[in-house]
């Protein structure tokens, strides 16, 4: 039985299985990433220069806004990535409580080494009117320590 097989019996890979290659074909890095040339360019240039702002993405789907979200704080942070990215889609967590625990709790905790942390808000634009208040709110806080991107 293939690796295929055995996670498709176990449940682990969703109804279609979709996930799985979606994630394991995913670009790691912003070199890896085709198609957006000129924002890999700009992207790049604020990894090397070590001055990320907060960010705005928007398109439509597929076009790689989440890869390249990820792949910032892959060359940000290196093998520690996972615990300096907070990733939330606001299509499902959208309302005041996810900004007030989940986005300030990432936001305020120590995060060993770096000038800053990532957080980055898939579908923000789904984010409730409350939600939206509370999160400027955030951003205007935590600007120091944390860089916010958002998609939509």
């Amino acid at each position: 039985m293939s690796e295929a097989e055995r996670e498709a019996a176990d449940g682990e890979s969703g109804a279609t299985g979709r996930e799985i290659w979606i994630e394991k074909y995913r670009p790691r890095t912003l070199a890896d990433v085709h198609g957006q040339t000129e924002i890999v360019e700009r992207l790049r240039s604020y990894v090397d220069r070590d001055d990320l702002p907060h960010l705005l993405f928007a398109g439509p789907a597929g076009v790689g806004k989440t890869t390249c979200a990820t792949a910032v704080a892959r060359e940000v942070y290196g093998e520690a990535w996972r615990d300096n990215f907070l990733e939330l889609n606001a299509s499902d967590e959208r309302g005041i409580d996810v900004v007030r625990d989940r986005i300030k709790g990432f936001a305020r905790s120590s995060f060993g080494g770096f000038d800053h942390r990532i957080i980055f808000l898939d579908e923000a634009d789904s984010l409730t009117d409350d939600a939206q208040s509370a999160l400027r709110r955030t951003m205007e806080q935590f600007s120091d320590n944390t860089r916010f991107v958002l998609s939509c």
